[in-house]
């Protein structure tokens, strides 16, 4: 830790020396992870290179600063009520129906079982019915459509090209600088060019030290994608609590099993191994902005399940923070009472042995250390390998798309391994094909209280997403879906 905190400083002190926010012109925006580079929507970009796609080629919608669906190619749209028909009237300034609906199939075809579940497979039919009118059908209703239209797996490309709302105007070797795309009849005219020239963002993929130590030298106005891996990072770098924003992200972070060990196959193993966990105090331990710990699969609040099922050890616990140390200590005694029967009826001499998948990096050597010494309590030792590599626990950390269950409980079929209930299987598969609202509510509600019952997963918090942002930037919002556009940055958010 102290050696990170070496290194920032010293990154901090070369920066210093440089003008590196340039131009007043000119904001600069740094993406945790590699360096930014213009991918196809098929490669299913990430970090920098997904916020660099979802500024130069928007889709029929995209998000705003706040991960709302605002217009896109498409100005308007309209679903039917059923949900099988979804039809988008486009901006012919921008786009035709005809060429967008025969690039929208061919995403549809390249992106099926590429990590969409079953979202995808629904779709029947997308076609040009006038000019400027597409429509898409599907077999059965699927809410979280638009949020996968909005997203850069869907933008709209031609030739390395898209419709904006941002251009490359600058191609540099670790930077790209994006401005306000100009119609093309403005820029012939010389009315947008001085536009254009007004407002840019320089886009980088930065390593985590670097980017941070950038911020810390007033090099940049915004440092976004962080996780729980690089959460330690600003508090290294002495930056103000304040700077340090964490989004309200929703979605699954935890340990689902990834290997079917004997021990993990017994529900009153998973069981023990999540009602041991303090998990207030592994938010402590990484020192984790905004942390949320949870105890079910779901969190509440979603549109199809409000409130969801809770395990029966975390029943008695109210919904504040600081009440889970409560009953720690007798649900650390319930866990280690049932390691130790399990280990006399199997002969695993009194101790179990277990292997943990997790990524690099600061954060996920504090989560398992924190982990190691918690279940060390209940008879569980814990080894820590690469992601990849044979594990009989691997730590999931996505964050959801949509307020559906639907996303979440997909994760726990039969189909990807581990424990998994038939039963649920059945009721999500026949809840996916259900029109009625109400009876695909109950279907859904029945799918996750099986699920509940055999603890498939071992859940720690809600994800940890931070950004840290100037305090006079504009144009920056935080969210549950952790998505910070760029255009809002630079132009007004309802801008065309």
């Amino acid at each position: 830790m102290k050696r990170t905190a070496l290194l920032i400083s010293l990154l901090a002190l070369s920066l210093s020396g440089c003008d590196g926010q340039g131009p007043s012109n000119e904001l600069n925006v740094s993406v945790l992870g590699g360096s930014v580079r213009l991918r196809s929507p098929t490669d299913q970009p990430k970090g920098a290179d997904a916020a660099l796609l979802g500024a130069i080629g928007q889709g029929l919608v995209r998000f705003d600063a706040g991960a709302e669906i605002e217009p896109g190619v498409a100005m308007r749209w309209a679903r039917s009520d059923d949900g099988l028909y979804y039809t988008f009237r486009l901006d012919r300034e921008l786009a035709e129906a005809e060429p967008t609906a025969r690039r929208l199939r061919a995403l549809v075809r390249d992106q099926r079982g590429r990590g969409y579940g079953d979202t995808l497979d629904a779709i029947l039919e997308i076609r040009a019915v006038t000019p400027e009118v597409i429509e898409i059908r599907l077999s059965s209703p699927r809410p979280e459509l638009m949020a996968l239209l909005a997203s850069p797996s869907f933008a709209l490309l031609q030739d390395g090209r898209g419709t904006g709302p941002l251009e490359i105007a600058a191609d540099g070797r670790r930077s790209k600088i994006l401005a306000p795309k100009v119609d093309p009849s403005q820029k012939a005219s010389g009315e947008g060019a001085s536009r254009g020239d007004k407002r840019r963002i320089v886009l980088r993929g930065e390593r985590p030290a670097l980017a941070v130590a950038r911020f810390a030298s007033g090099q940049a106005a915004l440092i976004t994608g962080g996780g729980f891996v690089d959460v330690a990072y600003p508090r290294l770098a002495g930056i103000a609590p304040t700077s340090i924003l964490a989004d309200p992200a929703t979605g699954l972070f935890g340990f689902r099993i990834s290997r079917r060990a004997a021990p993990l196959m017994a529900v009153e193993i998973r069981q023990a191994l999540s009602m041991a966990l303090d998990r207030d105090a592994i938010g402590d331990a990484l020192g984790a902005p905004g942390w949320r710990s949870s105890h079910a699969i779901l969190p509440p609040g979603l549109t199809d399940i409000a409130q969801p099922t809770r395990p029966f050890w975390a029943r008695a616990i109210a919904n504040v923070r600081g009440a889970d140390r409560q009953d720690v200590a007798q649900r650390v005694a319930d866990a280690r009472r049932i390691v130790a029967g399990w280990c006399r009826t199997h002969n695993c001499s009194g101790r179990l042995d277990l292997t943990v998948a997790m990524p690099d990096g600061t954060g996920a050597a504090l989560l398992f250390a924190a982990l190691r010494r918690q279940w060390r309590t209940i008879g569980v030792d814990i080894e820590r390998v690469r992601p990849g590599e044979r594990a009989d626990l691997s730590l999931l950390d996505e964050v959801a798309p949509a307020d559906q269950a639907d996303w979440y409980l997909a994760h726990f079929l039969c189909a990807r391994g581990g424990p998994c209930s038939e039963e649920a299987d059945r009721a999500y598969m026949a809840a996916r094909t259900e029109a009625d609202p109400a009876a695909r509510a109950r279907l859904i509600a029945e799918a996750e209280r099986r699920l509940a019952a055999i603890a498939p997963f071992i859940p720690l918090a809600q994800p940890v997403r931070w950004s840290l942002a100037a305090r006079e930037l504009e144009g920056f919002r935080l969210n549950a879906r952790a998505i910070h556009p760029l255009a809002p940055l630079i132009r007004n958010q309802n801008a065309r």
